[in-house]
């Protein structure tokens, strides 16, 4: 849905609010105070303190320092500095999970006869059923729809994992400028929920199918040999006594800072209660051009030679199917020489940007 202004105005200064039909809350692009539109919706707002412009830029020179190509992550080639609020809910969800399957079961069985040993393969057919106990897990879900960008989803969990303090909004904590870069809240808790949810079933599903499996092979070891594989034919999992709870919505900072170089511009993303790296852009280092200017010799010797040989094994077909890896291998060339010699960027991700399930 399109943003429109018309009806909604800051309750401080009253300039017109850029509201959708999904915003919950929002901070005044002009003077920067919070403007909850559906009192029915949250209850409060926590927010997490953001350092000083000056630390950020500090920890990133350090890190800088220590092998991030320092001579271009310094104040002089500083292009840009800003932050956002990102709006997050952190969701615990806790469930058993009632499953029933029909696992096939792969055994190696092997017998000595005279000298020599033969082996087979036998599949036994195996029922399980039972209860499978994911344990408790907590979710971070970004209150603002559609924001699915990896440095928003790696702020999240790292918010997650480290915990920093969140402090309740008080009266006049809603006059604070800080509001004016506040992603605007678009989920209630209850979605909030139901996503977690989603995501939790998802994850238990996964992990119940290997269990699952382990309990098959196990029971199918009885009948001797060695087991070998399995997979699971039919399958039925029944979710139980879900529980969930929510928090309020937490704004939590992320620094963004644009550094320009003589190679180009290098974009850096920052947790804003810390200023620890989340995400950053560098040029490519020396090792990393040599390894493309190595590849293409390789690449380009390896299909060289292929090409000289075809003519001699396919005759004339193969005289065409020479000029096309000749091509080939000088495409390879030419690209490999050109990613050793021309800048380029390389993305790095921290440990503080570690998202489960992603790589």
């Amino acid at each position: 849905m399109e943003p429109h202004t018309e009806g909604y105005r800051c309750r401080v200064c009253s300039a017109p609010l850029p509201i959708t039909a999904d915003t919950i809350a929002i901070g005044c692009p002009y003077c920067g105070a919070l403007n909850i539109i559906k009192q029915d919706l949250i209850r409060s707002l926590y927010l997490v303190e953001p350092v000083g412009e000056e630390t950020v830029l500090s920890k990133l020179e350090e890190r800088a320092k220590r092998g991030y190509s320092p001579g271009v992550f310094t104040r002089s080639n500083l292009a840009w500095l800003d932050k956002v609020l990102v709006p997050l809910y952190i969701v615990d969800v806790d469930a058993l999970l009632n499953y029933d399957a029909v696992v096939r079961v792969y055994i190696r069985k092997c017998r000595r006869r005279e000298k020599r040993e033969e082996c087979s393969t036998e599949t036994k057919t195996v029922r399980v059923s039972g209860v499978y106990e994911p344990g408790l897990r907590s979710y971070p879900v970004i209150a603002r729809r559609g924001v699915s960008v990896y440095s928003a989803k790696a702020l999240a969990y790292a918010y997650l994992t480290r915990r920093p303090i969140a402090k309740p909004l008080s009266g006049s904590d809603r006059e604070s400028g800080v509001w004016r870069n506040l992603l605007a809240v678009e989920l209630d808790g209850k979605t909030a929920i139901t996503l977690a949810i989603d995501e939790y079933l998802d994850d238990a599903r996964d992990k119940a199918k290997s269990w699952i499996k382990r309990e098959a092979e196990m029971k199918a070891s009885a009948w001797g040999g060695s087991v070998v594989g399995s997979s699971i034919t039919w399958l039925r999992l029944t979710p139980v006594d879900v529980k969930s709870s929510v928090t309020d919505p937490i704004a939590v900072p992320l620094y963004y800072a644009v550094y320009r170089s003589n190679e180009g511009f290098y974009g850096v993303y920052l947790s804003g209660w810390d200023g620890e790296v989340i995400l950053m852009e560098k040029p490519a280092g020396r090792l990393e051009r040599g390894l493309w200017l190595v590849t293409g010799i390789i690449a380009s010797g390896v299909i060289g030679a292929v090409a000289s040989n075809l003519p001699v094994y396919w005759g004339s077909s193969g005289f065409i199917y020479s000029l096309l890896a000749i091509a080939i291998g000088a495409y390879t060339s030419y690209y490999a020489t050109r990613r050793a010699i021309t800048p380029f960027k390389t993305v790095v991700k921290t440990h503080v940007s570690k998202i489960p399930g992603e790589s």
